[in-house]
């Protein structure tokens, strides 16, 4: 019996940790043969050990994606060894835990070129193939801060939104050569996400207990991702209900959103 990405091969960035760990172990589950990508090839080793569900192979890339060079030599290696790449996961990221007046620009000018700049140019890298190929898609892991504001994450929800219209506007430029782009609205995953999270002067956030023991496991969000990969879908929402009334707030009654981002805003600071 085949199993649902049977045969497709898959490329997962920030494959070390959290969500992107999720999807690798799931889609290799879902019998994907996987490159996995991240900074620490250690970590990578260590996912790939754990994908034993399936009978795709797993390969293990390192690389910066930030490094200008590195990408391009990943992304040349990835399409001279696979003859076709179904699905590229734009996953790898950095939070941010700062207000706005307290981050220096370089900070910011980071967070974007890690959030934003760099997925679009690893996606530029490989177009040319899924135009060749008339095949492909782009998994796009943004967040509800791309939907809406959140408070401490200025240019991390600046990054976030740019994402959806990049990939919005990429998907109607490349109907006719079948080429999807998924978006993941994602709040509310269990995952070290803040610990590494920039503040204001770069720092790493550090040790936090906010969500850590919370909310949807990383496996669970990616097999609901499997499942939007099977209905083609454009946006999957995967969030606790905390952030989904958060966004159905917003549309709905926006001085109460503001409200309630003001309180949200509050108990951040002093936590």
């Amino acid at each position: 019996m085949s199993k649902p990405l049977q045969g497709q091969t898959i490329w997962i960035t920030g494959a070390s940790s959290g969500v992107g760990e999720g999807m690798a172990t799931v889609f290799h589950r879902a019998g994907a043969d996987l490159i996995l990508s991240a900074r620490r090839e250690a970590e990578l080793e260590r996912v790939k050990a754990d994908c034993t569900g399936g009978p795709g192979s797993v390969c293990v890339l390192p690389f910066d994606i930030v490094d200008n060079q590195a990408r391009a030599a990943a992304a040349e290696e990835v399409l001279s060894r696979f003859p076709r790449l179904d699905i590229l996961v734009n996953n790898a990221g950095i939070g941010q835990r700062s207000l706005a007046r307290d981050t220096d620009l370089e900070v910011e000018r980071r967070i974007m070129e890690v959030d934003f700049f760099a997925p679009v140019a690893l996606t530029k890298l490989v177009l040319p193939r899924m135009i060749e190929q008339r095949s492909g898609r782009f998994i796009v892991t943004s967040s509800v801060a791309g939907k809406h504001a959140v408070p401490m994450h200025t240019a991390y929800c600046a990054a976030k939104h740019a994402l959806h219209g990049y990939y919005d506007t990429l998907r109607i430029e490349h109907l006719k050569d079948n080429i999807a782009c998924t978006l993941l609205v994602i709040a509310g995953i269990k995952s070290n996400v803040f610990e590494h999270a920039l503040t204001g002067d770069g720092s790493e956030y550090g040790e936090s207990t906010w969500n850590n023991d919370s909310g949807m496991t990383a496996e669970a969000c990616a097999e609901r991702v499997v499942q939007g990969i099977l209905q083609d879908e454009d946006e999957i929402v995967i969030s606790i209900e905390e952030a989904r009334q958060a966004m159905d707030l917003r549309n709905t009654d926006p001085e109460a959103f503001k409200q309630r981002m003001a309180s949200m805003m509050e108990w951040l600071v002093n936590s």
